[in-house]
Parts: structure tokens; sequence; C-alpha cells
């Protein structure tokens, strides 16, 4: 008799990098497969990608965890004083992972970490850079900041932070690369 359940054959690793591995460093591998496998931290991975002929951008967001990769994507149309101004999409991408990390995580989730490519992103939540110049990224990051709390009063039990994805973290991330092309790939479908 056959029994229908959960478990999931025990096997290899993924090879996520194919014919490079061997020349992906060891302590970038452990740290991947560290990420992937995690069951009480999930990770995401936001990116955007930019249209300029057409005034759009999209958003892109890798989530893992417990062996699994969820990469979701949304379409952004931003308004006229953030035509070409990339940090307007990336701040998008870090919004767009705290509005949906809850449909991702599992039961064991007790952490959270966004990464995002915004080099100044912490000061940016820390309101010690700021938009003068640009009213709609000053409401977007008073948006950012408001739901970043918003998060993190409605989940106690969870610790969320959103760190920028510096160049050791970015280098040979299959989870970082994906994000990337998520975006990329739904501009060109439009």
């Amino acid at each position: 008799m056959k029994v229908k359940g959960t478990v999931k054959s025990v096997g290899k690793k993924p090879n996520f990098w194919g014919d490079y591995e061997k020349n992906i460093p060891p302590k970038v591998k452990e740290m991947i497969y560290d990420q992937y496998y995690s069951l009480d931290t999930m990770f995401i991975y936001c990116d955007c990608s930019m249209q300029l002929e057409k005034n759009m951008m999209s958003a892109a967001c890798s989530y893992l965890q417990g062996g699994s990769v969820t990469v979701k994507s949304s379409i952004i149309y931003p308004p006229n004083d953030c035509k070409g101004k990339n940090t307007y999409g990336e701040l998008q991408a870090v919004m767009f992972g705290l509005n949906h990390f809850d449909k991702h995580m599992n039961r064991f989730t007790k952490k959270i970490v966004i990464y995002s490519d915004v080099k100044d992103i912490n000061r940016i939540l820390n309101r010690i850079v700021t938009f003068r110049k640009v009213s709609s990224l000053m409401k977007l990051q008073t948006s950012l900041i408001l739901l970043f709390e918003q998060k993190q009063m409605e989940n106690p039990n969870l610790n969320i932070s959103i760190e920028y994805l510096s160049y050791d973290i970015k280098a040979y991330n299959p989870f970082a690369k994906s994000a990337h092309n998520a975006a990329r790939k739904v501009l060109k479908e439009k």
C-alpha cells in the first residue's frame, strides 16, 4: 500500500551554480545552504528593475526558508518626480517583501531578514537620510517606516530586520539573482 505524506526524499544538496560550483568559495556555499535550509529564519531578497521608456519599474522578492524558494514580482508605476530614480523602486521592493512575508513563512519562523540593494537602508529607516527635494520619496520613506513598525507590532514574536545586501552576501548568491531576474522578467512581459 502506498501512503501519501509530507516526507521529502533525502539526497544531495541542490547545485545552485551549475558548472561553476567548483569556483564558488566554500564560505559562500555554506552561507547559501544555511539560509536555504533554515527553519527558524526566513530570508527575503528584494530587487527592482526599471524601464525608462515606459516609465515603469518592477519589484521582486525571493522568499526562502526550509528548503523552499518562492519568487514573487509586481509592476510599479512611479510618480513623475521619481522617474529614473532607482531608490524609489528599491524601497518599493522592500515594502513588497514586508507586505507579503507572512504568506510564505512557516510555523517555526522566529526571524525575518530582508535584504535590500539600498546602501543607506538603515539610515533611511532611522531618518538620518531624508529626501527633501523629492516629495514622493519622502512619502515613500514615511510609508516604509510606518509599515516596518506596524509589522513589528503585529508580530511581537518575530525579529524583523532590514539589512543592506553587501557584496560579500550578494556575490554568487542565487537567491539575490532570482529576485533580480524576476524583476527584469516582469518588465519584459509588459
